[in-house]
Protein backbone atom coordinates (compact mmCIF):
# COMPACT_ATOMS: atom_id res chain seq x y z
CA UNK A 1 0.00 0.00 0.00
CA UNK A 2 1.43 3.34 -1.05
CA UNK A 3 1.48 6.03 1.64
CA UNK A 4 0.72 9.67 0.89
CA UNK A 5 2.88 11.37 3.48
CA UNK A 6 1.32 14.80 2.91
CA UNK A 7 -2.03 13.25 3.91
CA UNK A 8 -0.48 11.65 6.99
CA UNK A 9 0.90 15.02 8.09
CA UNK A 10 -2.51 16.58 7.41
CA UNK A 11 -4.21 13.96 9.61
CA UNK A 12 -1.56 14.53 12.29
CA UNK A 13 -2.36 18.26 12.23
CA UNK A 14 -6.13 17.87 11.96
CA UNK A 15 -6.36 15.25 14.69
CA UNK A 16 -4.53 17.61 17.03
CA UNK A 17 -6.39 20.74 15.98
CA UNK A 18 -3.11 22.35 14.90
CA UNK A 19 -3.09 25.21 12.41
CA UNK A 20 0.16 24.47 10.62
CA UNK A 21 3.16 22.18 10.27
CA UNK A 22 5.23 24.36 12.61
CA UNK A 23 2.77 23.73 15.45
CA UNK A 24 2.92 20.01 14.69
CA UNK A 25 6.72 20.14 14.71
CA UNK A 26 6.68 21.79 18.15
CA UNK A 27 4.30 19.11 19.47
CA UNK A 28 6.60 16.37 18.15
CA UNK A 29 9.79 18.07 19.39
CA UNK A 30 11.32 18.54 15.93
CA UNK A 31 12.14 21.67 13.97
CA UNK A 32 9.68 23.07 11.40
CA UNK A 33 12.43 22.56 8.80
CA UNK A 34 12.57 18.86 9.67
CA UNK A 35 8.79 18.56 9.16
CA UNK A 36 9.11 20.33 5.83
CA UNK A 37 11.88 17.96 4.79
CA UNK A 38 9.83 14.90 5.77
CA UNK A 39 6.96 16.13 3.63
CA UNK A 40 9.19 16.97 0.67
CA UNK A 41 10.91 13.59 0.79
CA UNK A 42 7.63 11.76 1.30
CA UNK A 43 9.12 10.01 4.31
CA UNK A 44 8.13 10.46 7.93
CA UNK A 45 10.01 8.54 10.62
CA UNK A 46 7.65 5.93 12.08
CA UNK A 47 8.85 6.99 15.52
CA UNK A 48 7.11 10.37 15.07
CA UNK A 49 3.78 8.73 14.21
CA UNK A 50 4.11 6.46 17.26
CA UNK A 51 5.15 9.41 19.46
CA UNK A 52 2.11 11.42 18.38
CA UNK A 53 -0.17 8.44 19.01
CA UNK A 54 1.23 8.06 22.53
CA UNK A 55 0.91 11.80 23.22
CA UNK A 56 -2.65 12.19 21.95
CA UNK A 57 -4.33 8.79 21.84
CA UNK A 58 -4.79 9.00 18.07
CA UNK A 59 -4.71 5.59 16.40
CA UNK A 60 -1.55 4.81 14.42
CA UNK A 61 -3.73 3.02 11.84
CA UNK A 62 -5.90 6.13 11.42
CA UNK A 63 -2.88 8.42 11.20
CA UNK A 64 -1.29 6.25 8.50
CA UNK A 65 -4.34 5.30 6.45
CA UNK A 66 -7.23 7.53 7.49
CA UNK A 67 -9.24 4.36 8.10
CA UNK A 68 -10.62 2.79 11.24
CA UNK A 69 -11.10 4.43 14.60
CA UNK A 70 -9.53 7.86 14.98
CA UNK A 71 -8.78 7.36 18.69
CA UNK A 72 -7.41 4.34 20.52
CA UNK A 73 -9.90 2.31 22.57
CA UNK A 74 -10.52 3.91 25.93
CA UNK A 75 -9.33 7.36 24.83
CA UNK A 76 -11.84 10.19 25.12
CA UNK A 77 -11.07 13.04 22.72
CA UNK A 78 -10.52 16.38 24.45
CA UNK A 79 -13.35 18.86 23.92
CA UNK A 80 -11.26 21.14 21.71
CA UNK A 81 -10.26 18.31 19.37
CA UNK A 82 -12.30 17.14 16.39
CA UNK A 83 -14.61 14.18 16.67
CA UNK A 84 -14.13 11.17 14.46
CA UNK A 85 -16.52 12.03 11.64
CA UNK A 86 -15.92 8.62 10.07
CA UNK A 87 -17.45 6.84 13.06
CA UNK A 88 -21.06 5.78 12.45
CA UNK A 89 -22.22 7.07 15.85
CA UNK A 90 -20.96 10.58 15.06
CA UNK A 91 -23.38 11.06 12.20
CA UNK A 92 -25.82 8.14 12.12
CA UNK A 93 -28.73 10.32 13.17
CA UNK A 94 -28.01 12.69 10.29
CA UNK A 95 -27.84 9.81 7.80
CA UNK A 96 -24.33 10.78 6.68
CA UNK A 97 -21.69 8.32 5.56
CA UNK A 98 -18.34 10.14 5.52
CA UNK A 99 -15.01 8.56 4.77
CA UNK A 100 -12.07 9.72 6.92
CA UNK A 101 -10.83 11.92 4.06
CA UNK A 102 -14.30 13.45 3.70
CA UNK A 103 -14.32 14.08 7.44
CA UNK A 104 -11.04 15.96 7.14
CA UNK A 105 -12.41 17.99 4.23
CA UNK A 106 -15.60 18.81 6.15
CA UNK A 107 -13.47 19.93 9.08
CA UNK A 108 -11.45 22.23 6.82
CA UNK A 109 -14.58 23.70 5.23
CA UNK A 110 -16.14 24.29 8.64
CA UNK A 111 -12.97 25.97 9.86
CA UNK A 112 -13.14 28.45 6.98
CA UNK A 113 -16.92 28.86 7.25
CA UNK A 114 -16.61 29.73 10.95
CA UNK A 115 -13.85 32.26 10.35
CA UNK A 116 -14.56 35.79 11.49
CA UNK A 117 -13.24 37.21 8.21
CA UNK A 118 -16.35 37.74 6.05
CA UNK A 119 -14.29 37.77 2.85
CA UNK A 120 -13.08 34.20 3.52
CA UNK A 121 -16.63 33.03 4.18
CA UNK A 122 -17.91 34.76 1.02
CA UNK A 123 -15.09 33.26 -1.06
CA UNK A 124 -15.87 29.78 0.27
CA UNK A 125 -19.57 30.27 -0.47
CA UNK A 126 -18.85 31.37 -4.06
CA UNK A 127 -16.49 28.42 -4.60
CA UNK A 128 -19.04 25.90 -3.34
CA UNK A 129 -21.74 27.52 -5.51
CA UNK A 130 -19.44 27.31 -8.54
CA UNK A 131 -18.84 23.60 -7.96
CA UNK A 132 -22.54 22.92 -7.45
CA UNK A 133 -23.79 25.03 -10.37
CA UNK A 134 -23.29 22.30 -13.05
CA UNK A 135 -25.06 19.76 -10.82
CA UNK A 136 -27.96 22.11 -10.18
CA UNK A 137 -28.26 22.89 -13.91
CA UNK A 138 -28.23 19.17 -14.78
CA UNK A 139 -30.91 18.48 -12.14
CA UNK A 140 -33.01 21.36 -13.48
CA UNK A 141 -32.68 20.11 -17.09
CA UNK A 142 -33.70 16.60 -16.01
CA UNK A 143 -36.71 17.95 -14.12
CA UNK A 144 -37.74 20.11 -17.08
CA UNK A 145 -37.46 17.24 -19.53
CA UNK A 146 -39.55 14.97 -17.28
CA UNK A 147 -42.19 17.71 -17.03
CA UNK A 148 -42.10 18.18 -20.82
CA UNK A 149 -42.43 14.41 -21.34
CA UNK A 150 -45.39 14.32 -18.96
CA UNK A 151 -47.14 17.22 -20.73
CA UNK A 152 -46.78 15.66 -24.18
CA UNK A 153 -47.99 12.25 -23.05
Amino acid sequence: MEQNYAEIVERMRWGNHLKNDSALARKLGVTPQAMSNYKKRGSIPPSLVIKLSRLTGLSVDWLLTGEGKMYLDGVTPPENMPVDLSAPAAHASAGLQLSPDEGILVGKVLKVARDEDPSKVATLSHMVDAFLRPTIKADLRAAMSSVSAGVGA
